[in-house]
């Protein structure tokens, strides 16, 4: 029985975001990131069921990342206003998106593949989902967002932050060109009822 390198799981991972950042989420296959990696197919097929388990891996990895952000600890507290946990909550996705510009790349294209739907099983599986939607579902009925799908009031929020971090990624302009503040400003007008 051939047991598990994490190593080697990483590099799996690894090797299928650059394959999405390159071709997008569409273009992996496992025998092309088994051809990165410098292993066989089944090698690939020991650390992830198929295709859709890979890239499952690769969005909740890059999921994972954006919870590590301490504003994110945030948007649970029912103790602030709730405007203050809206702003949290983009304030997270947004320090993400500056230090790693490919994250909502990846998010972006693997809920492209997968549909953009709130209820969407296969990405929902973790609680930031449910307390991102129940932050948005709340703030909707305090009168502070706009009353319109949540899905897409999400999308605005990452679709600003994601093309901004682009910008500055591409060198369209430099970082401190504008502050988090002057991307919230854009974003709140856009969700805020």
């Amino acid at each position: 029985m051939r047991t598990k390198d994490e190593t080697k799981a990483t590099k799996i991972l690894d090797a299928t975001a650059a394959i999405i950042l390159k071709d997008g989420a569409a273009g992996v296959s496992t025998v092309k990131v088994a051809k990165q990696v410098g292993i066989s197919q089944s090698n690939v097929y020991l650390y992830f069921k198929n295709k859709e388990a890979l890239l499952l891996s690769v969005y909740h990895r890059e999921i994972k990342r954006i919870q590590a952000t301490g504003d994110l600890k945030r948007v649970a507290d029912e103790s602030l206003p709730i405007e203050v946990r809206v702003k949290a909550y983009i304030r997270a996705i947004y320090q993400d998106a500056m230090r790693h510009p490919d994250g909502l790349t990846l998010i972006q294209q693997i809920k492209f593949l997968f549909g953009q739907y709130d209820n969407n099983p296969f990405l929902n599986e973790d609680n930031t989902q449910n307390l991102v939607t129940e932050l948005y579902h709340s703030a909707q009925q305090k009168g502070a967002l706009k009353n319109a799908p949540i899905s897409v009031l999400m999308s605005l929020v990452f679709s600003v932050i994601h093309t901004h971090s682009l910008n500055v990624q591409r060198g369209v302009y430099a970082a401190d060109a504008y502050s988090f503040d002057d991307i919230f400003a854009v974003i709140w007008q856009g969700i805020h009822a």
